[in-house]
């Protein structure tokens, strides 16, 4: 996962056990255990989650209990939209371009 893809990802208010799984590179079984982990952790603070079909938890909880560098993941997006504007910039000429090889 590219850090513009992660970064659409913690932009997220909530996060489900997808959202975890996909920033966390993990699997099912463990992503259950990191939003249950959370889960338990607001209900210490005396806090309430939202009831629906699909239990979600906060973002901020999730970067915070993965101790990700949200400013270090910010500016990695932009360096990756950075070079994707100068490499479109440099290659436009060759993409009207046309290669012909006679024999």
């Amino acid at each position: 996962m590219s850090y513009l893809e992660l970064f659409h990802l913690i932009s997220k208010p909530w996060a489900s056990i997808n959202e975890i799984r996909l920033i966390a590179n993990c699997g099912r079984d463990s992503a259950i255990k990191i939003r249950n982990n959370i889960e338990n952790t607001i209900k210490k603070e005396g806090k309430l989650l939202p009831k629906s079909k699909t239990i979600v938890v906060p973002m901020k909880y999730v970067i915070d209990y993965l101790g990700l560098d949200v400013n270090y993941i910010m500016n990695m997006a932009q360096n990756e939209l950075k070079f994707m504007a100068n490499n479109n910039e440099n290659n436009r000429t060759m993409n009207y371009a046309g290669v012909s090889i006679s024999k």
